[in-house]
């Protein structure tokens, strides 16, 4: 399982003054609206040229520890991509503790600290559903965005709702400390970004003051990788993306997608120099929800047959070959990795009809 340190922190003492690293409010031509899932409203922001018939992707973003949905939409900006990449975004609140503090009910680690058990999988599970009944949602992109968490949250909830999810994102977060407690059915596309100076969920693992512990950012890499039935060492090459603004390609990419199967992968940014709410700006919003929204969930159906023929032939390596190159999202990118490329043969040549 690997070593994990035990260094403790108390979340409720290191939550950010949100409000110093806030941009000033802009102009923005999206939309809000609200549903109900029982917990009172929950507010939605579609395209402003939106139309009722257009299958869109949908993303919900769970926030931080003592944060609400606001303070983390204020933060990370999601609906700054909105009208740009088109999508539908909710974002819902956790329950108070007794102090008063937001939170999920997430993995053992994080963060019930009253031990008040509410059912907040099953809410969230129920406001997916509320969505999809209120908008025409794409059944194959729906996605999570937590932070902290937030991000806890979504580790649990792709382990507890099978297929539900194409992928999720995640910041300054890990999964369960024991991989026994989450087994993924259904491949699902898994990002996490964590800065290496996080002061508040450790990037080399540890425990909080409560006494929940969690692995680490390579080792939640690692056991998502396994559960997903990847290989066992990443994709060669990485490569670098920039997250902070002036600072050029300072994060570094780890990925595993070519050698796992179709809809799963498990990649990490790694932010150095940063902790707990690097200043991103709108980069991280623009940059996460491109790589979602390039990795839906894989159509039903043999992987490869393209021309829903029920085989795979010539007829659809000749489709693949119509989309060699950059192509994210599209049927023929079947490793989700946003291009068309020798991968992708590979992968179709496996199930080829005789």
């Amino acid at each position: 399982m690997g070593f994990v340190a035990r260094r403790r922190i108390d979340l409720g003492v290191i939550v950010v003054a949100v409000a110093a690293f806030l941009p000033a409010a802009s102009a923005s031509a999206e939309v809000s609206e609200y549903v109900d899932a029982g917990r009172g409203d929950v507010r939605i922001v579609r395209p402003s040229s939106y139309d009722p018939a257009e299958p869109l992707p949908l993303i919900m973003l769970l926030h931080a520890f003592a944060y609400s949905a606001e303070i983390e939409e204020a933060y990370l900006r999601l609906s700054s991509q909105v009208d740009k990449q088109r999508f539908i975004l909710c974002l819902p609140n956790g329950r108070r503790n007794i102090l008063g503090q937001r939170y999920w009910n997430a993995t053992d680690a994080c963060c019930d600290i009253f031990n008040q058990s509410p059912n907040d999988s099953g809410y969230l599970r129920g406001l997916v559903e509320v969505v999809r009944d209120a908008y025409e949602i794409d059944p194959r992109r729906i996605h999570l965005v937590g932070h902290s968490n937030g991000g806890f949250m979504a580790h649990r909830m792709i382990c507890e709702h099978d297929g539900v999810f194409a992928g999720i994102a995640t910041l300054a977060s890990a999964t369960y400390l024991d991989p026994d407690d989450c087994t993924l059915e259904t491949p699902v596309n898994v990002l996490q970004v964590h800065g290496t100076l996080d002061v508040v969920v450790f990037y080399g693992g540890g425990c909080f003051v409560s006494g929940g512990c969690y692995p680490s950012a390579g080792l939640t890499q690692r056991y998502v990788a396994a559960d997903n039935g990847c290989g066992d060492a990443p994709d060669p090459g990485g490569g670098s993306i920039d997250l902070v603004p002036g600072g050029g390609a300072e994060s570094t990419i780890s990925t595993y997608a070519s050698s796992c199967p179709s809809g799963g992968s498990a990649e990490l940014w790694t932010v150095p120099g940063f902790g707990h709410n690097p200043p991103f700006g709108t980069r991280f919003a623009a940059e996460v929800v491109a790589w979602l929204l390039a990795r839906p969930a894989p159509a039903d159906g043999l992987e490869g047959d393209l021309d829903d023929d029920g085989r795979v032939a010539a007829s659809d390596l000749g489709i693949l070959l119509a989309s060699w190159g950059d192509c994210g999202g599209c049927p023929a990118d079947l490793n989700g990795d946003g291009v068309v490329d020798g991968v992708d043969v590979g992968r179709m040549i496996v199930n080829w009809s005789p």
